[in-house]
């Protein structure tokens, strides 16, 4: 566990303007990389932009490094395509009707979904899409803070939000989160890492040999025409949800969770819901790499990417007038037909997974989820653990599902 022979270094990642440019001689800032490496040269590299993960080298099977995060090589890939990688808030998911009650109050926050009514991950201005303040501590964390002023889309008070990044020798990513407020405000705050084991590049053919194990035996059941939480909690038993035992991404496990792939928060078990405690287990067998997701939140959002360009969609040349129009009438994301990543790889539909430790989606509007307003004096804390391994070279799996 110990951090001591991590060494982490600085460089340039790209420049984005000023929102304050008027004021300043200097209209746009840098964004910052901190690359992390451990002594057996296994290294995460971050960008101030959205405090984000750009990279995650670790070896497979025969002791050669491979970059597990799907991301960009510049700054424009990540300004062309919110979201990926990034840290979210203040509200990660959606808030119904863009409405918060806090204490008889209401609050109305801007509204950016696709729905056209509701609130989603933080706004139009949410913690991905400024560009955070960031420096070493002892020259082996990596230290990014973020002021959200009072009113900043809508969210009442000023909010300080720090996060601490360390790298450990046995190639565990740690993710410390605290946020303080000047007024009662909601707080939900997470990272959304696109990950494929088997390499950033590899895509769907690979995510499909992935295998999960998941510790939720409940999830939160959405209405599956607007993303919104009902309220309702059902058991996750005899459902697609229902991940406890090691389950194999397979074609047709995908595709028979409704919407086509998994986008879904479940319920964490736990008999404390703040404690610190096991959340996931995903294995790719063909590489030998593992991963194991530790947080203190109470519900793991898992997706297997969704919402990436599926090539087997075909639109004609003159189909992009129509774009906007679908989009809006049937929740498409056709601003872009391809995604072209790290070293021009292009990303396609279910070509990475993210497991995201979080609150319940819209839990500030729904009385029976874990409450999530933080106030003046308290502190907010969100601490994850990516636990990064190897399977032994006599390990099967005979039990998957």
């Amino acid at each position: 566990m110990s951090v001591a022979e991590t060494f982490v270094e600085e460089d340039g990642f790209g420049f984005v303007p000023r929102p304050d440019r008027n004021k300043h001689n200097k209209p746009y800032c840098i964004v910052r990389r901190y690359t992390m490496t451990n002594r057996h040269k296994a290294s995460v590299q971050l960008i101030s932009w959205g405090a984000g993960i750009q990279a995650i080298k670790v070896p497979g099977r025969p002791g050669i490094l491979g970059d597990i995060v799907l991301g960009f090589d510049d700054i424009d890939g990540y300004l062309k395509n919110r979201y990926v990688g990034s840290i979210i808030g203040r509200i990660v998911n959606r808030v119904s009707y863009a409405k918060v009650r806090i204490e008889n109050e209401m609050y109305t926050l801007s509204v950016n979904d696709k729905d056209g009514v509701s609130h989603f991950n933080g706004g139009f201005f949410g913690f991905d899409n400024v560009n955070w303040d960031s420096y070493i501590l002892n020259k082996r964390y990596v230290i990014m803070s973020h002021l959200s002023p009072a009113n900043t889309e809508g969210y009442p008070g000023n909010m300080l939000t720090q996060i601490k990044y360390s790298w450990t020798d046995d190639n565990q990513l740690h993710i410390n989160i605290r946020a303080t407020a000047t007024q009662p405000t909601p707080v939900n705050i997470t990272t959304n890492c696109l990950m494929n084991l088997a390499g950033h590049a590899t895509g769907p053919k690979e995510l499909k040999k992935h295998v999960i194990t998941m510790n939720a035996g409940s999830w939160t059941f959405a209405d599956i025409r607007d993303n919104l939480p009902t309220g309702a909690i059902y058991p996750v038993d005899r459902t697609v949800f229902d991940l406890r035992l090691p389950t194999q991404l397979t074609k047709r496990q995908l595709y028979i969770v409704p919407g086509g792939g998994y986008n879904q928060n479940l319920c964490i078990t736990s008999p404390s819901c703040w404690s610190y405690r096991f959340h996931a287990r995903i294995v790719h067998a063909g590489s030998g790499r593992t991963l194991e997701v530790y947080s203190n939140q109470p519900g793991l959002q898992f997706s297997t990417g969704n919402d990436l360009p599926d090539p087997d969609n075909y639109y004609p040349p003159d189909f992009d007038e129509f774009c906007n129009c679908l989009d809006d009438t049937l929740g498409l994301n056709m601003e872009q037909k391809e995604i072209w990543g790290k070293d021009g790889v292009r990303y396609e539909r279910h070509g990475g997974f993210v497991l995201s430790p979080q609150n319940y989606p819209d839990a500030i509007n729904i009385s029976n989820f874990p409450p999530c307003v933080l106030y003046p004096g308290q502190v907010y804390s969100h601490d994850i653990t990516y636990k990064f391994g190897l399977l032994s070279n006599n390990s099967n799996n005979s039990n998957n599902r």
